[in-house]
């Protein structure tokens, strides 16, 4: 075989090479235009029905507080966003209360909260407790005096507020809001359980 046939052979393989590169490119580009027509044309979809009672507040910033600094008038209760506390309140079941300013700042990383008034029967603390135990990773649950319902709903800068325990819309909220947040990569461990 001559030097002059083999270099043949070797050229038309690239050419043929490129060729195919082009092609899978412009495979790729069409395929990424179609599936961005795609979901822009989708209409933005109605919250579930069980939350469409939901509030969403103002973002009142992520700011931390200095050491002794006290906690600003948050624009909800509980609050959903705003300064909080460098530590963030490590996500599990918690049988005391959370302070406001640790929560916070693990809705920050993306956690949903579940507050109940500590007053509720204990058959229906357990059954929250259940809930977040099924749910694991990024959640609290934990008692908070003064709640203004019974259970209250928070993420960052959502609030929902039920007079009653109820894990469908409890989970519906965290599918909704969960990590939804300012900074959803850092991750709220589940490594708190109280009621174990």
């Amino acid at each position: 075989m001559s030097a002059k046939s083999s270099k043949g052979k070797t050229g038309q393989s690239r050419g043929l090479v490129g060729k195919l590169v082009w092609v899978a490119a412009v495979v790729v580009i069409l395929g990424g235009a179609v599936a961005l027509a795609i979901d822009v044309a989708q209409p933005e979809r109605p919250p579930p029905p069980e939350l469409e009672a939901v509030e969403a507040f103002p973002d009142m910033g992520n700011l931390h507080l200095g050491a002794g600094q006290a906690a600003p008038e948050y624009n909800s209760d509980p609050p959903t966003s705003g300064p909080h506390s460098a530590t963030p309140a490590p996500c599990g079941i918690y049988r005391q209360p959370v302070p406001d300013v640790n929560f916070l700042h693990s809705m920050e990383h993306g956690a949903i909260v579940v507050q109940y008034d500590p007053d509720l029967p204990q058959d229906q603390i357990e059954e929250l407790e259940d809930i977040g135990r099924s749910v694991g990773g990024e959640i609290i649950v934990a008692p908070r005096p003064g709640n203004p319902a019974a259970v209250a709903l928070t993420s960052w800068t959502n609030l929902l507020l039920l007079d009653e325990v109820d894990g469908d819309v409890i989970a519906g909220f965290e599918r909704e809001f969960g990590n939804r947040s300012p900074e959803p990569a850092a991750q709220c461990i589940f490594q708190v359980d109280e009621g174990a």
